[in-house]
């Protein structure tokens, strides 16, 4: 597995990538929505799990705990929306409060695997909203 944290401005990037005998499948537009709505979604990264809880009126909260460091917060809000086969998110101040949108492939079990339009990627587990 290759994991890199990059660090830019205060912003957290994290870019996990590695080769796995599952095939991963694409979610369609139509199941995106379904995917995320009312879920807590924790991103796997070096440092630990970053919880991101989504709502299904668009709106989303993330709580960074111990990567406050690369964050620049413990805590954030943003929104999120589907658009064509792409999950897109605004934080208010996470990413630089720009627009990032993700690819979504299901892997095994309730396991994710997303990659951005910027070249990063990484693994997911998707679960109840807490």
């Amino acid at each position: 597995m290759r994991s890199r944290v990059l660090i830019s401005g205060g912003v957290l990037v994290l870019a996990i990538g590695s080769a796995s005998a599952e095939a991963p499948t694409p979610v369609s537009a139509v199941d995106l929505q379904g995917v995320v709505a009312n879920k807590t979604v924790v991103l796997h990264t070096p440092a630990g799990g970053l919880p991101i809880s989504y709502s299904d009126n668009g709106t989303m909260i993330g709580r960074a705990k111990d990567m406050e460091f690369y964050t620049g917060s413990a805590f954030d809000r943003g929104t999120w929306w589907v658009v064509a086969n792409t999950i897109c998110h605004r934080w208010r101040s996470w990413l630089g409060g720009k627009d990032h949108c993700v690819t979504v492939n299901k892997m095994e079990g309730d396991k994710v695997h997303w990659k951005s339009s910027d070249g990063y990627s990484g693994t997911a587990t998707i679960g109840a909203k807490k």
